[in-house]
């Protein structure tokens, strides 16, 4: 099964081997649930870990792993990415993983090709696309005053910018 991003591990907390993670899933309750299976990208390779314990301390997860509640058997893993198995069964009708929406293109309502999404990030308030428009990146708001249809089958998204978002040299 695929897997999707759903946070960094951008610290440790004690000596129980609490791991801090900056979660980028809408589903954080549900990706961080004791009992839960996660992966670690370490070294280019994808372990496997059991969650025993799961708590938000100052807007991150401290999350603790089965048979690795010493500090010292998971202080490598700070920095490293944690993955999730990707299930489509979490999304709501016309929502979408991040990883959907990656490398599709990205029109206005008029028919004008803009360019190919590069990522997607989430600003606080709402998720942002980015995308290459001829080698500049424009960050496109993913709000509904923006962003008018999402078509995975065709691979294209459709948009209504305002003008100036992007510099028409």
């Amino acid at each position: 099964m695929e897997k999707v991003k759903v946070g960094k591990i951008i610290g440790k907390h004690g000596l129980k081997g609490e791991l801090k993670i900056r979660s980028n899933s809408d589903f954080g309750a549900v990706r961080f649930k004791k009992g839960n299976s996660l992966y670690i990208r370490y070294q280019g390779v994808d372990l496997e870990f059991v969650i025993v314990s799961s708590r938000i301390h100052k807007g991150n997860y401290l999350v603790a792993f089965k048979d690795n509640q010493d500090i010292n058997l998971v202080e490598k893993y700070v920095g490293s990415f944690v993955y999730g198995l990707k299930d489509d069964e979490l999304l709501d009708e016309d929502e979408y993983f991040y990883s959907d929406l990656i490398g599709l293109q990205v029109v206005s309502l008029e028919g004008k090709l803009i360019g190919n999404v590069t990522s997607i990030y989430d600003n606080g308030r709402h998720d942002i696309l980015n995308v290459d428009h001829h080698g500049k990146n424009v960050a496109i708001p993913y709000v509904d005053a923006f962003i008018k249809d999402v078509d995975l089958d065709n691979q294209i998204i459709r948009v209504q910018l305002i003008k100036g978002l992007i510099d028409e040299d």
